[in-house]
This record gives structure tokens, sequence and C-alpha cells, in this order.
């Protein structure tokens, strides 16, 4: 189907891609990959998204911004997330048709294999725009981490994906603890329900933040899920887990940044370490029903600045400086 984009928002690993640290999506690629759109034109034989809801032109789609071939071993597997051929389109160079690879476009062309969802009529666009990265990235986070009722949570990073992990942590039952050197997007985590916001940048160095970690929470937290994208960050995630805890890497993408780490002390200390690397497809659709099922939590407040399209470096330079939760590009009108 071809989309006509309405908005897309500014992923950190959109940051990462223009500062060329990302190992497949690469210059000459169309940027993005998060956002929402409406069916300007559907192919021969589509007339349901993978949720079984009828589809017609006129219709707002979010879709995964990665393919799942469903044949490679991973996808045989039941590793969609892992397929080998995941970014077969979005790698793609603008020049090679369908030319619309990626969300920064008036136009996406989505292919056979991305996974596609409805939109509800009584879900904003601006609401489900962060649905098909951020909030679906960390409800598969979450669910690696197994949370529990009762149990302590620490999210590192107050992003977009750190304040939607707050809200799936929280509805899974886990009391949540979010940290941030950037202490002016701590606030906004609190209405998508965490506990307690700690400002890291209080902190003497990486030991002095993991004594503070484990302090607020008592002795380390149960899950810690980072978010941060910063190689030191993994290390310091580690050691603020309580013994027998899940650590879950998600914001490290880039390979060929390196870190210490400790491997006597992990081993010593029980604890299991998790990759989240994007997310198994149907979770899309489960994170655009979360979105419908929560109107406890803004999620349109979640994205907190606007850019017009052809201000697309503003936006970048917001999220890179971190001086936004998530930004967005308002591509196009939904008539």
């Amino acid at each position: 189907m071809i989309l006509r984009m309405i908005r897309a928002n500014v992923c950190g690993s959109d940051v990462a891609i223009i500062n060329g640290r990302h190992p497949l999506i690469n210059v000459g690629c169309v940027m993005g990959h998060e956002g929402v759109g409406v069916i300007e034109r559907l192919g021969e034989g589509v007339t349901r998204d993978f949720a079984g809801n009828p589809l017609a032109v006129g219709d707002r789609v979010v879709a995964t911004y990665f393919q799942a071939c469903r044949r490679c071993p991973e996808c045989n597997l039941g590793k969609l997330n892992l397929c080998r051929n995941a970014f077969a389109g979005w790698s793609q160079p603008a020049a090679v048709a369908p030319h619309f690879h990626g969300s920064f476009s008036t136009y996406y062309s989505v292919g056979p294999d991305q996974f596609v969802y409805k939109v509800p009529e009584n879900v904003s666009s601006k609401a489900v725009s962060s649905a098909n990265c951020a909030l679906s990235q960390v409800t598969y986070g979450c669910q690696l981490g197994e949370i529990k009722r009762g149990q302590k949570v620490l999210v590192l990073g107050a992003g977009g994906l750190g304040v939607c992990a707050s809200a799936v942590a929280s509805e899974m039952g886990g009391e949540v603890f979010i940290a941030e050197m950037a202490a002016n997007r701590l606030p906004k985590a609190r209405e998508f329900g965490a506990r307690h916001l700690i400002d890291l940048s209080v902190a003497d160095g990486g030991s002095g933040r993991v004594d503070l970690l484990r302090e607020v929470t008592n002795g380390g937290a149960d899950v810690v899920i980072d978010l941060t994208g910063v190689p030191g960050v993994f290390s310091e995630a580690a050691r603020s887990l309580r013994p027998g805890g899940i650590m879950v890497e998600i914001g490290s993408i880039s390979p060929g940044r390196y870190t210490d780490f400790d491997p006597g002390l992990f081993t010593r200390s029980g604890t299991q370490l998790r990759a989240g690397l994007r997310y198994p497809a149907q979770i899309l659709g489960k994170a655009v029903d979360f979105i419908a099922s929560t109107p406890q939590f803004p999620w349109e407040d979640l994205v907190d600045a606007e850019f017009e399209f052809d201000d697309f470096m503003s936006a970048v330079t917001a999220a890179e400086q971190k001086q936004v939760t998530r930004a967005a590009l308002l591509v196009g009108s939904e008539a």
C-alpha cells in the first residue's frame, strides 16, 4: 500500500542514523520510521489489516518500520523481530523504486512483509504516532523483563521510549523508577505512571550513579531497562540490579562502541541480560489497543514539540540535545 503521511516522529535511533551510527541505514536512504499515515492506494487483494480489521482508502494506519519475511531461519523460529531481511526495504537508497522507504516523506511505500494496523476512530493521529516504535519497543522490553506486580522497575532514559515504558511497566504492576541526566525530561514520566524521578546529573561519575540507583531502589531494581544508547550505561545498568534481576538492553543499537564490563561480577550476581532488538511485529497491534484503552495517560502530550516538514534538522537537533520528549514533523493533513 501507499500511505500519505500525516506526521512522523524523531526517535533516538534517527539521531544515531544521521550521525552515521546505524549498520544498515546509511547516506542515501530515506530517514524516518515512526509515524502515522492515510491509505492512499491499496495493493491488489489487500482488504484487511493484520488484526483482521477491514481496510479502505482513507483509513489511518500504522505500520512496522521493519519487515518480517516469515521465510528466513529466524522467522521460522518465531523470532520475527530478528528477521534477517528486516531492513530489505528501508535500507534501499531513495533512488531505488518505489523510492519512499522511510516515514520522513510525503508518501510512504509499505511492503507486503510489513505488518499494518488500522487506527481506531477514537484515537488521534498525534496520540498513536508513537506506537510503531516507542510504545511497541518498550512493550517488548517489559515482556522480556517479565515484570511482576510489586517489582521495582528502573527505566534509564526519559525520552519517548522511557515515558512509554513508565506507562507499560506501571500497568503491569511495577513500581517505576525513571532516571535521566537531563532532568527537564523527568516530570512527564510521572504523568505516565512513574513513581520515582531520579536526576542522575547530581551523581559523581558512573560509580556515583550506580550508588544512587541502588540506594533509591533499596539495594537494586528487579528489572532495569536501558534506553539511553550510551555504551557506558550498559555496565551501570547491570550493576544497578538486585541479585537475580533482569536487565533489558534496548538503547544501544550501534555496533563497534565498547564499554568495560565485569563478567565475574555478572556471574556471581545471578542476573540475566536480555537484548530487545526491534519487537515481534504483532506487538504493534497491541500497542494501538493499549493507547485506546488507557485514556488516563495523556498520549498526545508525549509529543511535546512539532516542526514543519522542511524544518527537519531543527527537530533532530531538539531530539539530540534532549530538549524535548518526542519531536514530530508535521507532514500532511488527515483529509
